[in-house]
């Protein structure tokens, strides 16, 4: 398993993610500790995983698979007026709902 520092990954992000897609996992460390593992995801792991997350509240899953025809009729954003937070619109978007 190859590690790499902090600060190598995010100097090589793409190659370490190439390493991963190739099926390795690479051990991210800070200041040689071990902090975080970067593995490739098994095939069937992703559907269980947002399953489990659904099943927390944590995640909705989408009522329809999107698609492009249906990416393509989204409503144009509204403008924001000026003065106001781009995060505080974007957090009451998430309260509301689309």
């Amino acid at each position: 398993m190859k590690s790499a520092s902090i600060s190598y990954t995010k100097a090589h992000l793409s190659a370490i993610i190439d390493r991963v897609r190739a099926g390795q996992s690479v051990i991210i460390t800070d200041r040689g500790t071990p902090v975080a593992r970067i593995e490739p995801v098994v095939a069937g792991e992703w559907s269980e995983r947002l399953r489990s997350l659904s099943e927390r509240g944590l995640a909705t899953p989408p009522k329809v698979a999107p698609t492009a025809k249906l990416l393509s009729e989204l409503p144009p954003p509204s403008p924001l007026a000026r003065g106001t937070s781009l995060v505080h619109a974007v957090l009451d978007e998430r309260e509301g709902g689309w």
